[in-house]
């Protein structure tokens, strides 16, 4: 295989069509066909289904996708690293955050990156967390914000902040609960609205460890919901209370949308921290971000903007993910 079929291939598949592509790639379409002829031969697995109203990936063709991107882009980094001077912060990084992450530190981190590193183009990633492992792995994303449940053997963790979980349902509701602190069982009473168990790396799997951990069996599921804002929107309405950081809901809570009880249980909290491929080379912009990210985190929970978190001290060493879940 050669370097320029993974650039074609890709640009094909965001393209949607094989002329669109070949006139942003600057070649004749005929030339450019040959190429994914070739490259499925050799592959020997079809990647592309063509039809007069452009291109689909087959199965085989999304696994060669999520690779192929993630080879041009470090192929594109290398180049960058040997342009540029030993010391410079230059470059791009992209970083990945799950959907329960980025309300709070997405803006504070765009605008602190865009001040500091001015040279650094900065992609940020909302992402389902059954999705980022393989990203960060494929090199696909650079880093990520993550609990340590990634593949232990690949990724390095380095905890940067503890953050509070706090069970959540709507005031209206006819089984509201009155002001104050709820027990576990208290919490589990009522089926709960969740992510879907694929995507509950950050909340519902540590909530249930720590349910495991007490004695009590996994809650009951009300619904499972894959956005961060739908779910909110589903137990303001009533659809069943949830568990969730304090920090996710605070306009909600303080506009009296939702109502959120501690949970008096001093396991009822997750570590959040940076996530980095032990695989993949480290430029000077990612070791830049990477630091910012901690800074800004730091900033975050000093400061009171991000409520019901506390930052890690600093001085913590990284260790490895802890692995997925049995």
């Amino acid at each position: 295989m050669e370097l320029r079929q993974f650039k074609y291939f890709v640009a094909i598949v965001d393209c949607g069509s094989l002329s669109r592509a070949a006139q942003q790639l600057f070649i004749a379409q005929s030339a450019l066909s040959k190429q994914m002829t070739e490259l499925e031969a050799e592959l020997g697995a079809q990647l592309l289904l063509r039809s007069r109203t452009g291109v689909a990936m087959t199965e085989a063709g999304k696994v060669f996708y999520e690779y192929a991107q993630g080879i041009t882009k470090q192929v594109s980094d290398a180049k960058a690293a040997v342009l540029v001077a030993a010391d410079s912060v230059v470059g791009s990084v992209v970083a990945a955050l799950p959907q329960s992450v980025s309300p709070m530190i997405a803006l504070p981190l765009m605008r602190a990156a865009a001040r500091r590193y001015p040279d650094v183009v900065l992609h940020l990633n909302e992402e389902l967390t059954g999705n980022m492992a393989d990203q960060l792995l494929r090199g696909r994303v650079d880093v990520a914000v993550f609990s340590p449940t990634m593949p232990a053997d690949d990724i390095v963790f380095t905890p940067l902040v503890e953050e509070d979980f706090v069970f959540l349902e709507s005031p209206q509701s006819p089984h509201a609960l009155p002001p104050g602190d709820v027990s576990i069982a208290q919490a589990t009473a009522r089926p709960l609205v969740w992510p879907a168990n694929a995507h509950g790396h950050c909340t519902r799997w540590l909530v249930d460890a720590v349910l495991e951990g007490a004695g009590h069996s996994a809650a009951q599921v009300a619904a499972e919901i894959n956005s961060v804002y739908t779910l909110k929107a589903a137990v303001e309405a009533g659809l069943g209370p949830t568990i969730m950081p304090l920090g996710l809901a605070q306009r909600e809570v303080q506009e009296g949308r939702l109502a959120a009880h501690r949970i008096d249980s001093p396991s009822m909290f997750r570590t959040l921290g940076l996530c980095v491929s032990v695989h993949l080379p480290t430029t000077n912009a990612k070791r830049a971000v990477c630091t910012l990210i901690g800074e800004v985190i730091r900033d975050l929970c000093e400061s009171g903007q991000w409520e019901g978190a506390r930052a890690v001290a600093p001085a913590q060493k990284a260790r490895q993910a802890k692995g997925p879940r049995a």
